[in-house]
């Protein structure tokens, strides 16, 4: 039991490691499948505008222009929904009294702020998801096109938000118990998790997507700007470099 103690205490580094590592991987395919220079007309454009209408485009999935509406409304949904719910998380690990008194707001005030749109944002998520899950078993195109690992993908998801639903509703978690436990992760001396109901399910819960997430879909979101970079590279080849200069 006392090994076992250990190892769990030691897991967060080993879940570290291992989406290190899974990342380092998955950069390297990228760019071993950089296209190569190629006579591409008109030229790619590379400034610094171009590169702000490709965040844009990301953000507001405008590749999928030719989705359905209800897809399009639903992918929004759902990063928007994971996105606040990774912003809420920043005060886990700290806290920040300066914002808080530029804004004429008190912890009370963010807390219960916080504790509100959590929970929309982590019931929101929830309920897209399972309509993604539904939309995929029932329509005939998109499931055919699914995979074991998109589903996967989505169940590991939901288990993460709704564990977390559950620690936020099933009893008050202390902010203060949560930093102070990262903090000593931080400082490798690893210690006791918070007694919060449902800490201990929910982060190792979100461990087990960390270390899934170099190797399936979710990783896209980072692998568009490599994709775009790939084809803006891809431009006329130098004179020597095709022969022509002689």
């Amino acid at each position: 039991m006392e090994h076992a103690s250990d190892l769990f205490h030691w897991l967060p580094y080993l879940t570290a490691a291992a989406l290190f590592l899974g990342l380092l991987r998955r950069l390297r395919r990228w760019r071993r499948a950089a296209a190569r220079p190629a006579p591409l007309f008109p030229v790619p454009d590379a400034t610094p505008a171009a590169w702000a209408k490709i965040a844009a485009e990301v953000c507001l999935l405008g590749g999928r222009r030719n989705a359905f509406t209800s897809g399009i409304v639903a992918a929004w949904s759902l990063h928007a929904a994971l996105f606040l719910l990774a912003v809420g998380h920043c005060r886990a690990v700290a806290d920040f009294p300066g914002l808080w008194a530029v804004l004429g707001l008190t912890v009370q005030d963010v807390d219960a702020f916080g504790a509100v749109a959590g929970s929309a944002a982590g019931f929101a998520a929830l309920a897209v998801m399972a309509a993604l899950t539904v939309r995929r078993l029932a329509s005939p195109a998109v499931r055919v096109a699914s995979r074991p690992q998109d589903f996967l993908a989505l169940a590991l998801l939901a288990a993460v938000v709704a564990s977390g639903l559950f620690m936020r509703l099933a009893g008050r978690t202390e902010l203060a118990d949560v930093r102070a436990y990262f903090a000593a992760l931080a400082a490798l001396r690893p210690g006791p998790m918070p007694q919060a109901p449902g800490f201990a399910v929910h982060f190792l819960l979100a461990q087990a997507l960390a270390v899934y997430l170099p190797w399936g879909k979710l990783l896209h979101a980072f692998g568009v700007f490599p994709a775009k970079a790939g084809l803006r590279a891809a431009t006329f080849p130098p004179a020597d470099a095709a022969g022509g200069a002689s």
